[in-house]
């Protein structure tokens, strides 16, 4: 069949065809031989690629630019090309068309598209951001001007991958027993987040008030405290350094222990990248994930692929190794109740689809399709026990309407970050309507790096949230029921150590009749604290910062931060391109807070502006001056989404916080006087409560680093 498709609609080449580092610069030419068909005028040829990749964008117009791009035949036809995000079925939607008109092209004749076509001065075009096993470069012929394309057998695959490691990452295990060794895991990051082997001879270090013994990659803790270990790299490639998440020696382990999660990414057997063994495996492997599930979207999953996928599941989990969660997402419009993550106890679980969209030869029958959420909340009741399944309300393309569709029982979780953004708005739903929810954070990664996503340079806003869930043990049942139970929180991205409690009841807890109750919270961070704030409902109640926040009057450090998102769909990014201005000062140094992808940052500098690129989703960006003397002159933010100045004299005291509304969800500029000297990593929090009566309240806590990183807790429930 391959040869009779490459005879009648032809073959193509690819030069270079090797390896692609992920976000390299280059040039990649391929040639199309026409095939015995030929393509009639008004014919179409499409290089196509999968929607999570983020191969920079070609365009036809400026030579010397980033991602020039020719099209060009010895045909007689004439070649019109243009780019389109959406011009094939999912998941090959992104497509640089190629129409011919004026003409046709014959057996024998040849289509060459240079992509990063550097022969006029243009740098070259950027290679997608993150690891593929595969990558396609999908070429689809449409012969006859019948808008039917044919991908082509001889479409070009390569691998893309990582390049040279810019960063480590360092990750124990939060929880350990006196005595008992356990592994410390490290592993190197490109710029974009992929994986990288560690560099040779790293030092490692315990940085803590209790003894510890170091061997090889194996720590032992000798006594119950604190620390954590710092893995140095000294060779001559230069410098590189990270810090561990927190980790505590009990002398017993508590009744509950912290577990980490990713519980929400795709593979390619729906809209992401990589197969699900490859999948799996990195979350285990790379990502040190202690739990996770896979959630294809429902509408592309046939009887077989749920049935592939389960099996999968089965043979990657392991109690007390690797809980893997069969699931999938339920992927309705937005009308019919958004996006819901379906997740269960174990396999042979039915799917209920939203639709059969892409899967019409999937027979429909009695449970499949269940639309809209109401009917899907109504089948699982009917089909499934109910302790053996969990719903949970996700923001991505399409958003979980909540205030519209929603099961108590079901649904137990909300996540507040994904890929996608922030989303704290989908929490205070919940509180507007009186429902009782947890916290989770995932990826809704489509990279096929569940755990360690990475934002890219594609559609996706951050990096990835984790989920921390507290378990009895490391088991499907003990997972399960804490999730069930919404014994978790969420971050996004770090593992940092939370606790809360009232009167001894953990985070998720529903207590009835407390006239009045004690708080305890704790946290202990992977950079210094901002805030650790107790919130009631949507309205904080208590927070505490370090006390270099109120001595810092003079301090010259200066942070201008912005975030937010436009609306809840899947327009919600904000595009906050612009410029700072100082007057009166100069700006010694310039660094960037809390952005995400390496795509963005600052493009310009000088001792009196700084121009920068930078989009949010609901999460927040910023950039850190030092100025020579900020006790005077003006800071001014010029940017399409507003403009405002601060006279820098005014920065003082409880006003040292400047902040501007700029309208849809949250956008929000904030110009502050910062300090320029924090060190606490920890902090503890106790309150005296007296919940209202008549009502249910919520109370939870929320932490935020001062490199912009959250964590929240799933909230405690009192109903008096």
């Amino acid at each position: 069949m391959a040869d009779t498709i490459s005879h009648r609609l032809g073959t193509v080449t690819l030069e270079p065809h090797l390896p692609v580092v992920a976000g390299s610069i280059g040039q990649w030419t391929l040639v199309y031989t026409v095939g015995s068909y030929g393509v009639d005028e008004g014919g179409t040829i499409k290089l196509s690629q999968r929607f999570a990749s983020d191969w920079q964008v070609p365009q036809f117009d400026c030579p010397t630019e980033p991602a020039f791009t020719t099209v060009t035949t010895n045909g007689q036809a004439k070649l019109h090309s243009y780019y389109h995000k959406k011009a094939h079925e999912r998941p090959w939607m992104k497509c640089l068309v190629i129409d011919v008109y004026d003409g046709y092209l014959s057996p024998g004749d040849t289509v060459t598209i240079t992509l990063g076509n550097q022969s006029q001065g243009s740098p070259g075009i950027r290679a997608q951001t993150f690891q593929e096993s595969a990558h396609e470069f999908r070429l689809l012929i449409d012969p006859t001007n019948a808008s039917v394309a044919q991908r082509l057998s001889t479409s070009p695959t390569f691998p893309v991958v990582a390049g040279p490691p810019v960063e480590l990452v360092c990750i124990v295990p939060m929880q350990v027993e006196v005595g008992q060794p356990v592994e410390i895991f490290i592993k190197g990051q490109d710029v974009w987040g992929n994986p990288t082997p560690p560099p040779d001879g790293l030092e490692l270090s315990w940085v803590g008030q209790i003894d510890a013994s170091i061997q090889e990659q194996t720590l032992t803790l000798q006594s119950p405290g604190s620390g954590y270990i710092i893995a140095t790299d000294h060779t001559k490639v230069g410098q590189l350094s990270c810090r561990s998440n927190p980790i505590t020696a009990f002398a017993e382990i508590p009744a509950f222990k912290k577990f980490w999660g990713d519980l929400h990414a795709q593979s390619d057997a729906t809209v992401g990248t990589g197969n699900e063994v490859e999948y799996f495996t990195f979350g285990r492997g790379f990502a040190r994930l202690d739990f996770t599930s896979h959630q294809g979207n429902d509408f592309q999953m046939t009887d077989e692929d749920w049935q592939r996928l389960n099996q999968v599941v089965s043979d990657f989990h392991r109690d007390g190794e690797f809980v893997v969660f069969p699931g999938y997402e339920w992927s309705a419009n937005t009308s019919a109740g958004g996006d819901r993550n379906v997740f269960y106890r174990e396999e042979g679980q039915p799917i209920f689809r939203s639709s059969h969209w892409q899967i019409p030869q999937t027979p429909e029958d009695e449970r499949t399709p269940a639309h809209p959420a109401s009917q899907l909340f109504e089948r699982i009741r009917q089909h499934v026990d109910l302790n053996k399944v969990l719903l949970g309300a996700h923001v991505g393309g399409r958003y979980a309407d909540i205030r519209q569709y929603f099961d108590q029982d079901l649904g137990p979780l909300v996540e507040i970050v994904s890929c996608w953004g922030v989303f704290e708005w989908l929490l205070w739903d919940a509180f507007d309507n009186g429902y009782i929810v947890g916290v989770m954070c995932n990826s809704d990664g489509h990279k096929g790096r569940p755990g360690a996503e990475g934002p890219g340079a594609g559609e996706f806003g951050i990096a990835n949230g984790l989920t921390c869930v507290l378990a009895k043990s490391l088991s499907r049942d003990s997972i399960f029921t804490a999730l069930k139970n919404r014994r978790c929180y969420g971050t996004s991205g770090p593992r940092i150590d939370l606790s809360f409690e009232i009167d001894g009841q953990p985070m998720g807890t529903v207590i009835n009749n407390l006239a009045k109750g004690t708080v305890r919270a704790s946290v202990k961070g992977m950079a210094p604290l901002e805030s650790f704030t107790l919130f009631r409902g949507k309205e904080a109640i208590k927070s505490i910062q370090p006390a270099a926040f109120t001595h810092c009057d003079n301090s010259n450090g200066i942070r201008v931060s912005w975030r937010g998102s436009r609306i809840r769909g899947r327009g919600r990014r904000v595009t906050w391109d612009g410029a700072i201005r100082v007057s009166g000062a100069t700006i010694k140094s310039a660094s960037i807070h809390s952005f995400d992808s390496a795509a963005d940052g600052i493009i310009a500098q000088s001792g009196q502006e700084v121009s920068f690129k930078s989009g949010t989703t609901g999460d927040t960006d910023g950039i850190d001056l030092m100025l020579d003397d900020a006790s005077g002159g003006t800071i001014q933010f010029d940017s399409p989404v507003g403009t405002a100045e601060v006279n820098l004299a005014e920065l003082q005291g409880a006003s040292r916080r400047c902040c501007f509304d700029f309208g849809g969800l949250d956008i929000q500029l904030c110009i502050e006087r910062y300090p320029t000297d924090l060190t606490e990593y920890a902090a503890e929090l106790s309150a005296e409560i007296e919940p209202p009566a008549g009502q249910t309240t919520a109370y939870f806590v929320k932490v935020v680093q001062n490199d912009g990183h959250m964590a929240w807790s799933s909230p405690i429930y009192i109903s008096n």
